[in-house]
Order: C-alpha cells, then structure tokens, then sequence
C-alpha cells in the first residue's frame, strides 16, 4: 500500500525525441548549438545523413530528452534554425536512403 502511495511522487517522466531535419551543410552547425544547449549532446543525439527522393542531400537529427529539455532545447533551436531546418517532437517516417557520413 505505502509503493502505492509513493508511485506518483517517484514516478519519472518518459522521455522526448526531437527530430531535425536539415541540409547536409547545416550539420556542424547544429552540433555545435546541442553540444551548448543540451547537457550531453554526445550521448542523446544520433546523427543520420541520407538522400532524399530529389537527389539532395541531408541530415536527420534524433535526440532523446527530458520533457524539461525538450522546452528550453526546443525554443533555441526554433530561434537559430527555424527558416534552415524541420523540428518536430512528433519523428516522422521518411522514405530516404541512409549514407555513411564519415
């Protein structure tokens, strides 16, 4: 009865994926705003470069956070990279061909 009554207090949240869309060309540029945004960049963001149906050529951007991250992490990125890229906490499936980024 008493884990019962705990549950809620201990309970955590489930945590949230942004996904960036963007031109290849932008990719060193939005590393370098999660590594100051996000407090371990390295660990919660994978990097996936693909080609897309037209023949160009881009970066899909999934990172894993916390619901309090997501906020702060989402208003940064909407003001620096809201014209150059997508973001989305809802990851959409693309129909891309991965490619190895060296």
């Amino acid at each position: 009865m008493l884990l019962k009554q705990l549950s809620p207090v201990i309970r955590r949240r489930t945590p949230v994926r942004i996904e960036i869309l963007s031109s290849a060309e932008n990719t060193s540029v939005l590393h370098n705003d999660l590594d100051d945004i996000l407090v371990d960049a390295s660990s919660c963001c994978e990097y996936l470069g693909y080609v897309d149906k037209d023949g160009s050529t881009g970066v899909k951007i999934e990172c894993i956070v916390s619901e309090e991250e997501k906020q702060n992490t989402w208003h940064q990125l909407r003001l620096k990279h809201a014209t150059d890229c997508y973001i989305s906490a809802d990851p959409t499936e693309l129909s891309i061909e991965p490619i190895l980024i060296p």
